[in-house]
């Protein structure tokens, strides 16, 4: 995790490297994206769908581990830190 500070805030910054496998590919195609904690999940989503041409992702949900995601709130409050790779597609997938 790196620390930087959130200038509107005054704090540090923590930030969480996370990877997005899709049945698509994987986003980033080769390591992880650097992004704030407090950074609501679905963001990163949303960027690796777009960059995986993926156009529905309609019923799809996020996991980590068998652990499934609320992407409507941040990392932190997902209760993930460090190195993620979450794994995103259709809830009836594995």
């Amino acid at each position: 995790m790196s620390l930087e500070t959130d200038p509107e805030r005054d704090d540090p910054v923590v930030h969480i490297e996370v990877a997005v496998k899709t049945p698509e590919g994987t986003w980033p195609t080769e390591g992880y994206r650097s992004v704030p904690v407090h950074q609501e999940v679905r963001r990163q989503l949303h960027d690796a769908a777009r960059s995986l041409h993926i156009d529905d992702t309609r019923g799809w949900v996020a996991r980590v581990d068998s652990r499934m995601l609320d992407a409507a709130t941040s990392y932190r409050q997902n209760g993930l830190a460090g190195r993620v790779t979450i794994v995103y597609g259709p809830s009836g997938a594995s």
